[in-house]
């Protein structure tokens, strides 16, 4: 059974920390490497800017992976998305 779009970008996004190490990215988006962990297992949540800034230090671009495509986001859009993120993790929004 072939992995849908989550699974696939779960899997890119372990593969990545895996490569960086769990406290290393910990420590770039400014949580205790346990509130990583939790994010992982799914059993808490990121805000949206740490999970931006989690997706820049591991270099993976934001981009929808549906239907075995890979779209990436204009560049206009990526900044506005980072606007948008730092905005959010003010307000302190939860994913």
């Amino acid at each position: 059974m072939e992995p849908n779009a989550s699974q696939r970008m779960q899997s890119l996004i372990l593969r990545a920390i895996a490569q960086k190490g769990q406290r290393p990215c910990a420590d770039a988006i400014g949580v205790h490497e346990s509130a990583l962990s939790r994010f992982l297992a799914g059993d808490g949540g990121l805000k949206l800017g740490q999970l931006c800034e989690l997706f820049s230090y591991l270099e993976i671009q934001p981009e929808y992976l549906g239907d075995g495509e890979k779209t990436t986001i204009k560049a206009e859009h990526l900044k506005a998305l980072r606007i948008l993120a730092r905005a959010a993790m003010d307000e302190g929004v939860v994913l």
